[in-house]
């Protein structure tokens, strides 16, 4: 069994038990950066029968690259998502795509709850002034009593609905697929997207689609509190970035958590969030933790040995 890795830029597989599992599985091709054009990569690829393929590194929605790849079998994608993958030529060619699911919610619920308390607490006008000599007066804000809001309420957002109501905050969920018996299975109450924007904190644990696209709209931004924070460690795209930025400028929303940035990453010198004080940035960092590599590592092989046992799991039967 021929099995690449053909983009692991982070060189994450290095010296690791997963990448030893894998070589028991197979003949293994490891590369450790992204092959410069179309032609290398099919070098890389030709007759591969496994694909892992880390972070969304490698574009499979090339029209025809698959069907340059005439023995491949299987792609499992180091991922919650096969977001760079074409599901519909992928089935047609009736290849299994496997990904990761859950593998980052841990860390992004905790980097979720992590925003709220540094927003409460005004942490970002309190940091750089102390550190820059100040003694800053920034009074902060109680967490209990007060409402979050979740937007999405997949793996990651039942995550942070438990670890909310564990410090006495008020949770309440909306999804297209919402039911008020798993809401409350998570400690949330169902409700609507409109009652959503007036928590006082609204987090977003959405995936991008032609729906969800851009659902943070100047309209919905306007519907939020004065005294409200956003939080976004999922998609950029959810968001008018545009309108976010003159809601922060003008004190309509008092701020915001951001860990995921549009059209750019890294985000750019100029870009105009770098110069609010009410605004908390990290740089799209949310799931980066031991606990997420080492699930990132161990989940992708597994799907692989699962596969090859004749037994495939975590596959993704949707378009994406």
């Amino acid at each position: 069994m021929r099995i690449v890795i053909p983009d692991d830029t982070s060189d994450l597989f290095a010296g690791s038990p997963a990448l030893e599992k894998l070589r028991s599985l197979g003949e293994v091709e490891h590369y450790t950066d992204n092959a410069p054009d179309r032609e290398a990569l099919l070098a890389r690829l030709g007759d591969a029968e496994i694909i892992l393929t880390t972070r969304y590194q490698t574009d499979f929605k090339e029209t025809d690259l698959l069907e340059h790849i005439p023995n491949l079998r299987m792609i499992s994608v180091m991922g919650t998502r096969p977001r760079r993958i074409n599901m519909k030529l992928a089935r047609a060619r009736g290849l299994t795509v496997s990904c990761t699911p859950g593998a980052s919610s841990k860390s992004i619920a905790e980097h979720t709850i992590m925003m709220m308390l540094a927003l409460a607490k005004r942490l970002p006008v309190m940091v750089p002034g102390i550190s820059g000599g100040a003694w800053p007066v920034a009074r902060g804000v109680e967490l209990e009593g007060k409402t979050i809001s979740l937007l999405g309420f997949g793996h990651i957002g039942t995550k942070v609905s438990a670890k909310a109501v564990g410090l006495g905050i008020r949770v309440i969920a909306w999804s297209r697929s919402m039911t008020p018996e798993r809401a409350d299975e998570f400690g949330a109450g169902a409700t609507s997207f409109d009652e959503c924007l007036g928590a006082d904190f609204v987090s977003l644990h959405l995936h991008v689609n032609d729906g969800t696209r851009g659902i943070i709209s100047r309209e919905a931004l306007g519907k939020m509190k004065p005294h409200a924070y956003l939080i976004n460690t999922s998609r950029a795209a959810l968001v008018d970035g545009e309108a976010l930025i003159e809601a922060l400028r003008g004190g309509r929303i008092a701020g915001a958590g951001i860990d995921v940035f549009e059209p750019d990453e890294p985000l750019p010198e100029d870009s105009p969030y770098r110069s609010l004080d009410n605004v908390i940035l990290t740089p799209h960092s949310a799931w980066d933790t031991d606990g997420t590599v080492g699930r990132f590592l161990s989940m992708p092989v597994d799907n692989i040995e699962a596969f090859i046992n004749g037994t495939p799991r975590n596959v993704v039967t949707e378009d994406v």
